[in-house]
């Protein structure tokens, strides 16, 4: 009688473990399926993601306002006949020492209503010392001026500018967190424009134009009268005159030439 129960419990005990083998299989495939569609979802997305990095490497994208030549500068206006432009490096100590030295001469113009300016970036430094900060810090300004806040992220950049060896600038995560210094900056667009590279191309394609100019080394400021067909440099390339020979040189100049302004949309 023991035997027979004891061969009746076995044979009704593998009814459950087939069920219970079925089942486990069932789960197993059922999450293959889920894994396998959310695998293909972040494959997916990565591929749009490499697809639209790719084109925003190779394609210009000029900030909010950009103005001058190919639209490679940032405008300040004074609505004056006379322009000044500033090439400047980020990560370049000369450029923070020219912005120390002449900031506060072209700010006093501008609000005269003598000149406009105009602030190209470019990445010297990183073709003479390696690494992309200069490249990085330009695209963050630029990811700044379509929040209208160039100026102020720019002096924050110069203030804290690291030494020229060190590419820290490079670095998204640095420049996100110097962004938190000016308010209303650091923002989700702000951070999405710094990580996409929104505005490389237009700081590669400044750096490009300059170096075709033959300008020399940044910082570099030019001055350019309307109806002049050629600009002057004023520092930079071998000249270096002083704020007030600036100054001067500037008014005389605003004397004499025709009253227009140059357009704030980008010219070709």
């Amino acid at each position: 009688m023991r035997a027979d129960v004891k061969s009746s419990a076995t044979k009704s005990d593998r009814p459950s473990s087939d069920a219970a083998a079925r089942g486990t299989g069932s789960s197993v495939r059922r999450w293959a399926v889920i894994g396998s569609g959310v695998l293909a979802v972040f494959v997916a997305a990565g591929l749009v993601g490499a697809v639209v990095r790719d084109h925003k490497a190779k394609v210009l994208a000029p900030p909010a306002s950009a103005a001058g030549p190919s639209a490679l500068a940032v405008p300040v206006y004074g609505k004056a006949p006379v322009t000044l432009t500033v090439f400047e490096d980020m990560r370049d100590p000369g450029s923070a020492a020219f912005a120390r030295t002449y900031d506060p001469m072209l700010a006093q113009l501008v609000a005269s209503g003598t000149v406009n300016v105009y602030y190209r970036e470019v990445a010297g430094v990183d073709a003479a010392q390696g690494g992309s900060g200069s490249l990085r810090a330009g695209n963050a300004l630029g990811c700044a001026q379509d929040a209208k806040l160039f100026s102020d992220y720019r002096d924050v950049l110069l203030q804290n500018q690291p030494a020229v060896s060190d590419d820290s600038y490079a670095s998204d995560d640095r420049l996100i967190s110097l962004a938190r210094k000016v308010k209303g900056l650091d923002t989700d667009v702000f951070r999405g424009c710094v990580d996409g590279s929104d505005h490389t191309v237009w700081v590669k394609d400044s750096t490009k134009d300059f170096k075709a100019a033959q300008l020399g080394s940044a910082p570099v400021l030019q001055m350019q009268v309307t109806g002049q067909d050629q600009p002057q440099t004023l520092v930079g390339g071998g000249s270096s005159l002083t704020p007030q020979q600036i100054t001067a040189q500037v008014i005389a100049a605003a004397q004499v030439a025709p009253v227009a302004s140059p357009s704030p949309s980008p010219s070709a």
